[in-house]
């Protein structure tokens, strides 16, 4: 069936409306990002640059015959399955990036596995449209920080490291987020993946700058730490300390580039643009591929929307108290946050000790109980010193020790109630609430912790949180 005909297109227009309707809200959700977001505003790019990729070969796209293919329809399932899943949960990332595959999948099945095979850095590359790669900045803050102290060593700086803190004779610094280096690493990453399949034939070479072109950025982002501190430190702290080592990070970003290209550009392939034969077998047309495409996609979307979303309340329900003598908090002693959910109680007992409990719906009209604002301890004030997993009733839980700058202990206590389940994993709660919901055994989880000053032992400080944490159940 040669792509020009009527038959195809309109086919391949029908099962687009059909995934876009699908994933409205995960389309929505990843132009947001895009928008408001300077590590992914590449994403609004990557669409035109696959077509543009799909248009620079299209003598060999109409030259050639389509032939469907089951495997992509397998795929397709799987990912349509992943997607509900991830709608159910409120895993937005993992939703948007079922839809990109799901998009894949769709091109896949139309073209066939020799067309697709063909182009398969085009549909690839889409993959880039999905904003993910911030799951990577804790490991990324603890590389830079490892680099930043490493050279100031060999450059004879005296330093002393806490966690994410470095200290030099003149001051202190934190390794933040915007000192990971996650811009730089998934612009790069992109830019370099692109650049490795424009100027080389060989895959061997491609593979080899991809990577390449993910280590730079992590080695010259510790380069740039280790500058920005050592700049701070000899100019007595006058320079690299306020808006100015941000500019200076964006121009060493922009020569890095620069450089990768500079030296890919030395080991360039001649290009090659010729029109290919693919294949002369007669073509399948089938019209059940097309039609089993839109019934999954029409099944997993009646199996979307009878998931129940779960109503919030505009105005919060007041705390209750475990005893007259405790007191409601506005502020907590060690920034646990969870907001948007359905009933929060955090109250301070005469004791000292925090107690926290938030209830939400798996599925809320706003809010969810695992996402990127609600945090069990302010991470930009709190170092982890240890962490530790327990048992309580039968229940899972984990102990978190914590210090700050000043040399303040704090110790937490907190676990994940998904339905019948005790969670300390975000990732498996997420899953967790997916399947309550879906065949409709729950529709509430909710989050406890306990808190108290540990500035004793840590077997004192252990018993006394299990204490409190088993009279969080008092509270209804």
């Amino acid at each position: 069936m040669k792509i020009t005909e009527t038959k195809f297109i309109s086919m391949l227009c029908l099962l687009i409306i059909a995934w876009a309707f699908h994933y409205y809200d995960a389309l929505i959700g990843m132009e947001d990002i895009w928008r408001r977001s300077d590590t992914f505003a590449h994403g609004y790019f990557i669409l035109p640059i696959s077509l543009w990729l799909l248009w620079r070969d299209r003598e060999t796209l109409f030259a050639n015959t389509t032939e469907q293919s089951w495997f992509a329809l397998l795929i397709l399932v799987g990912s349509l399955f992943v997607g509900l899943i991830a709608y159910a949960a409120d895993i937005n990332v993992l939703r948007q990036l079922s839809a990109i595959i799901s998009l894949i999948a769709i091109l896949w099945l139309m073209l066939g596995n020799k067309l697709a095979l063909y182009y398969k850095f085009p549909l690839f590359f889409l993959i880039f449209m999905v904003p993910m790669g911030e799951n990577l900045i804790p490991w990324l803050q603890g590389v830079t920080a490892w680099f930043t102290v490493f050279f100031l060593g060999l450059n004879g700086i005296p330093v002393f490291v806490d966690g994410l803190y470095i200290q030099t004779p003149t001051g202190m610094f934190e390794v933040a987020v915007a000192c990971s280096g996650i811009r730089y690493l998934i612009a790069s990453v992109a830019v370099g993946t692109l650049y490795a399949y424009l100027t080389y034939q060989k895959t061997s070479k491609q593979i080899i700058f991809v990577i390449f072109a993910s280590v730079l950025p992590i080695l010259a982002n510790g380069m740039r730490a280790y500058g920005i501190v050592a700049i701070a430190h000899y100019s007595d702290m006058k320079y690299a300390t306020g808006v100015d080592h941000l500019i200076y990070g964006w121009l060493f970003f922009g020569f890095v580039i620069m450089f990768m290209f500079w030296v890919g550009g030395k080991f360039a392939d001649p290009i090659k643009a010729t029109k290919t034969k693919l294949s002369s077998n007669k073509a399948h047309q089938h019209s059940y591929f097309y039609l089993a495409s839109l019934i999954f996609l029409f099944v997993t979307s009646i199996l979307l929307y009878s998931i129940p979303v779960i109503e919030k309340t505009t105005r919060p329900i007041a705390a209750l108290k475990l005893s007259p003598s405790d007191s409601n908090v506005t502020k907590s002693r060690w920034g646990i946050t969870f907001n948007d959910g359905l009933k929060r109680s955090h109250l301070l007992k005469k004791t000292g000790v925090e107690v926290f409990k938030a209830v939400y719906g798996n599925k809320q009209t706003s809010g969810e109980m695992i996402n990127h604002k609600n945090r069990l301890h302010d991470q930009s004030i709190w170092t982890v010193v240890e962490r530790r997993t327990i048992n309580i009733d039968g229940g899972v839980a984990e102990l978190v020790h914590l210090r700050n700058i000043s040399g303040t202990s704090r110790s937490y206590l907190y676990q994940y109630n998904a339905g019948s389940y005790q969670l300390i994993s975000p990732n498996t709660v997420k899953v967790v609430q997916a399947l309550q919901s879906l065949f409709r055994l729950s529709d509430y989880s909710e989050v406890l912790a306990v808190s108290i000053e540990g500035n004793k032992n840590f077997a004192e400080v252990e018993r006394s949180l299990i204490a409190n944490f088993k009279s969080i159940s008092k509270l209804k």
